[in-house]
């Protein structure tokens, strides 16, 4: 599709929590509780009524960490936490890191197809995930010709996050793919704790100088002021995972992989979040009075080989590019999502990103990677950037578990 020919979405507004350690601050809320509360926040910024609102789109990866599996109930319970009108459909998607892009992807397509096929306008988008809350699994069948509420004994225990994290049918673990994308790259653990330090510093000052500390930065990010599960109140106006360390710290963590690239200290941080967007036609919007500013330009979608899947930014950018019409020296910031050192520094290199311009505020190493909420969470802090630094043209991008990417290109219509 050429760049004439592709709809003219825009978000209206979006806004993340901060981002929680893991068991810390925001472990005491549900997936459903974040995405709600980022929610509110990015329908307050817009300044749309709630009625006018046809659509969720909502994305949670870890479907068992809410009480009482609420966790199915997901985007219907924001629009209703929410207090959008009750016949305001909503639905679940799911590509694990990419989730939060995907949500946006989808409300891209549900407006723009033919009024005959869906009349949806304004579509809310929200992500969140408590990877606090991921539960420990017993693995027991129901007894085949017993009652159906009957369970086998014995039945195997898994940790649902570490058990996640491997790849069956690819034969490989998130961490393997990094080691070997990172390897095949040409790059050295000195290299991925390099530039862990550089993650962890740009998200040091970019906490010390946000909006919420008297700065400029960060203005996606909002400060939490709620009640969690427990009825305990939490003020939170910073990511909480960023953390002071060193080189020298970081030589002595071990390698956990066969080329020792991924270590406990260059990866991203196991945490808590959540964040969402209003999306809008710019026709709906403008006839709302809603802000036009930030528009869609492109995404893409890729699969890459599962044992190298932290390459898939690569493929997925080159879709996007090809779908807005652009080149890639067009794009004045990036944000892309860092699962680990080695995964970002081999698309780094394969893409030969300038990296004054990539994460300046720090990255999933440093901030963290609740795993739904991530792709918004990118989202929120690009465009704000891009307003402070006055860019026409910015890209988000993350890989994805079992080996794709997604990427997905903004522009500032006010720097044409």
């Amino acid at each position: 599709m050429a760049s004439s020919e592709f709809p003219h979405i825009v978000i209206a507004g979006v806004a993340r929590t901060p981002v929680g350690l893991k068991c810390s601050a925001l472990s005491g809320f549900s997936a459903e509780q974040l995405g709600a509360l980022a929610s509110c926040e990015a329908i307050s910024r817009s300044g749309i009524i709630r009625q006018n609102i046809d659509a969720v789109v909502g994305a949670n990866v870890y479907q068992f960490t809410a009480p009482g599996a609420q966790d199915i109930y997901f985007p219907r319970n924001i629009a209703l936490r929410c207090e959008l009108d009750v016949d305001t459909p909503s639905f679940m998607v799911q590509r694990i890191c990419g989730s939060g892009i995907q949500t946006l992807i989808t409300g891209f397509q549900q407006i723009a197809v033919p009024d005959c096929v869906d009349d949806t306008q304004v579509v809310l988008c929200a992500a969140a995930e408590t990877m606090s809350q991921a539960p420990q699994i017993i693995r027991s069948r129901r007894i085949s010709g017993a009652s159906f509420w009957e369970f086998a004994e014995g039945g195997t225990v898994e940790d649902s996050i570490l058990a996640s994290l491997n790849h069956t049918l690819g034969g490989t673990a998130m961490m393997l793919t990094a080691d070997e994308y990172g390897k095949r790259m040409g790059i050295t653990r000195a290299e991925c704790d390099e530039f862990t330090v550089i993650s962890q510093d740009r998200a040091r000052v970019a906490n010390r100088k946000s909006h919420l500390n008297g700065g400029e930065l960060l203005r996606g990010m909002f400060a939490l002021d709620a009640v969690d599960q427990d009825g305990q109140a939490v003020h939170l106006s910073h990511d909480e995972c960023v953390r002071n360390t060193s080189l020298e710290i970081l030589e002595k963590l071990p390698g956990f992989t066969p080329n020792k690239l991924v270590s406990p200290g260059n990866a991203s941080e196991i945490a808590d979040g959540g964040a969402a967007a209003v999306l809008a036609s710019r026709e709906r919007a403008e006839e709302l009075g809603l802000s036009t500013r930030w528009r869609i330009a492109g995404f893409g979608v890729s699969g890459v080989e599962p044992r190298v899947m932290g390459r898939g930014p690569v493929p997925s950018i080159g879709v996007a590019l090809q779908r807005a019409g652009l080149k890639q020296s067009d794009i004045g910031l990036w944000e892309i999502n860092e699962a680990f050192a080695a995964q970002y520094l081999g698309v780094e290199k394969e893409l030969k990103l300038p990296r004054e311009i990539v994460n300046v505020n720090g990255g999933a190493i440093a901030i963290g990677h609740p795993l739904a909420a991530t792709g918004l969470r990118l989202i929120a802090d690009l465009v704000y950037e891009m307003d402070h630094r006055g860019e026409r043209y910015g890209c988000v991008s993350a890989c994805i578990g079992g080996g794709q990417g997604a990427a997905l290109i903004i522009e500032d219509t006010t720097q044409r």
